[in-house]
């Protein structure tokens, strides 16, 4: 027991020392758990121990996305993400499948390292734009809508690997039977949500220890149970159906907050493995492909996206933006290479190759992601090629505008002001929303697209207003007026990004909260407690908010 015991720590140690150097860097903590695994095979202990532990980690990790599987997300994405998505995987898998081949590999390998290639990192892209705040600029939208596309697409392989057999041949006999049996499992599990396991949940979700021992209980019987060789899935596949099958319950956001540690410690064992399946006597054989590979996926996958998403009308500073969220491969790459291995359909070194193309591109794409505005405006002007189907609508007429209102963002506070500023002057909208822009007759655009500033005359209206809550943005936009400067009136998250924006020279900061408060304040002071006033003033909110739907 002691040599497991000691084999444990040491993997941990160097796990937690990769983590910290990793957050220190600004690195996904993925990267350190990988170079950690790279420096355990140094000690060579426990590794079959850990890589069965870290089976455990993809298992809950799949059991995870099951449980906020979002059908609804992909739904709102719509046309763009799904054309940009799936475009991306099929010419990435071609490309990539060509690469491998001129670098010697077997026609099977080909094609799965083309696909481990195509993958980018949701978790880690969508981390990045959080703290850039940029998750909700319209190429942070169209950025993490394609790479919700790319993790379907990536379940469903998945699912397929997981239903074959080791050394089983691939032909159209076996994979109709593996999806026949996915989708019977699947229809199961969705029936179980409805017809068993709320009221089952609502009695155990009165002791919430209880409920986490139950549901981790149902995650590992469920995988035990489809890995039985009789159904012949893989325990990974049936953490995602137990997941599934719990996404309809009440207490789903209770089991993920409760599950959510022991996947990350399990999780982190499964990528100590894998950087232990690379190991140092290996990286010189594997250099050159790896860098092959990484250059591939760091300037050809951007590309074929810009190029996607030009084609569908959108600009160069849009297409480019969102093209670097997928300049690295995933975590779910890592986890198709290991099944396609465990079913012997690649060798085991191929894991190792791709894990070192997912140091590079993990560490260099978060560079690229970090400072990629300012990688565009150095390299902005040799994107123009790209705009030859730009969506943006122009401003209609043949003169300049000149003393004219422009709204920012049609969102709910852009809806209530639109028609009171169209009262006082010409008014011109902006939103990076297509179906808005087509229905109001607006401008189609980004805030942060500088090159709009002059299309719109900025600098010769009367007056901006921005209803986009992002400080940056705003900062950008005030600083490109000039001296005669129109009116500005900014929106603000909170007190401190008002406070910039004053600095910066803005007219007017709406704080939500802070004016609401005042309104609030404004009312029972004049009015006290009036009952009769306060529910007249709120039926009276009522009605506008139901019409405003």
């Amino acid at each position: 027991m002691q040599p497991v015991v000691v084999g444990l720590t040491v993997v941990m140690v160097l796990a937690a020392v990769g983590g910290v150097v990793a957050r220190m860097l600004r690195q996904p903590a993925i990267l350190g758990y990988i170079l950690a695994g790279i420096a355990l095979s140094f000690f060579g202990r426990n590794v079959d121990l850990v890589a069965a532990m870290g089976q455990l980690g993809v298992t809950f990790l799949l059991f995870l996305v099951g449980l906020e599987l979002p059908i609804a997300q992909l739904k709102k994405m719509g046309r763009t993400a799904v054309i940009t998505g799936l475009g991306q995987i099929v010419f990435t898998s071609i490309c990539g499948y060509f690469i491998a081949r001129l670098l010697g590999f077997n026609a099977v390998t080909g094609i799965y390292l083309g696909i481990a290639l195509t993958f980018g990192s949701t978790v880690m892209v969508v981390k990045l734009l959080s703290e850039k705040r940029d998750l909700q600029s319209l190429y942070g939208k169209i950025a993490t809508g394609y790479l919700l596309v790319q993790d379907f697409v990536a379940i469903g392989i998945l699912t397929v690997l997981a239903g074959l057999r080791p050394g089983e041949v691939i032909n159209w006999v076996n994979l109709l039977g593996v999806a026949t049996k996915g989708a019977l499992l699947v229809g199961l599990a969705v029936w179980a949500s409805d017809k068993i396991l709320p009221k089952m949940l609502d009695f155990l979700g009165k002791s919430t220890e209880v409920l986490f021992v139950v549901s981790i209980a149902w995650c590992l019987g469920i995988a035990a149970a489809v890995s039985w060789p009789g159904i012949g899935f893989s325990p990974e596949i049936g953490g995602f159906l137990a997941g599934l099958a719990l996404a309809g319950a009440v207490q789903n956001l209770q089991i993920m907050a409760r599950v959510r540690p022991l996947r990350d410690f399990f999780l982190t064992l499964f990528f100590v493995a894998l950087g232990a399946n690379i190991g140092w006597e290996n990286i010189g054989r594997m250099a050159v492909p790896a860098v092959i590979f990484s250059l591939f996926v760091l300037i050809g996958n951007p590309l074929i996206v810009m190029l996607i998403l030009a084609f569908q009308g959108y600009g160069r500073r849009v297409a480019f933006l969102a093209s670097t969220a997928v300049a690295q491969v995933s975590e779910f790459s890592l986890i198709v290479i290991a099944s396609a291995a465990r079913v012997g359909y690649v060798d085991r070194s191929i894991l190792g190759l791709v894990g070192l193309v997912g140091i590079i591109t993990m560490t260099l794409s978060t560079y690229l992601i970090w400072y990629s505005e300012h990688i565009y405006k150095v390299i902005g002007n040799f994107l123009k090629i790209l705009e030859f189907r730009h969506k943006t609508e122009k401003v209609k007429g043949e003169e300049r505008l000149k003393n004219h209102i422009v709204l920012f963002g049609h969102n709910r506070t852009g809806k209530v002001l639109k028609p009171i500023l169209e009262k006082i002057g010409k008014l011109v909208v902006v939103d990076f929303d297509p179906k808005v822009v087509e229905e109001i007759g607006g401008v189609y655009g980004d805030i942060a697209d500088y090159e709009l500033y002059d299309e719109l005359n900025l600098n010769d209206a009367a007056m901006i207003v921005s209803t986009v809550s992002d400080v940056e943005d705003n900062l950008q936009l005030l600083s490109s007026l000039g001296k005669k400067r129109p009116i500005a009136i900014m929106l603000a998250a909170d007190t401190n990004d008002a406070v910039k924006l004053y600095k910066a020279k803005a007219d007017y900061v709406l704080i939500p909260h802070t004016v609401g408060g005042e309104y609030l304040g404004h009312l029972l002071s004049t009015h006290g407690i009036d009952r009769n006033f306060i529910r007249s003033h709120g039926e009276a909110q009522k009605e506008r908010l139901l019409l405003g739907k």
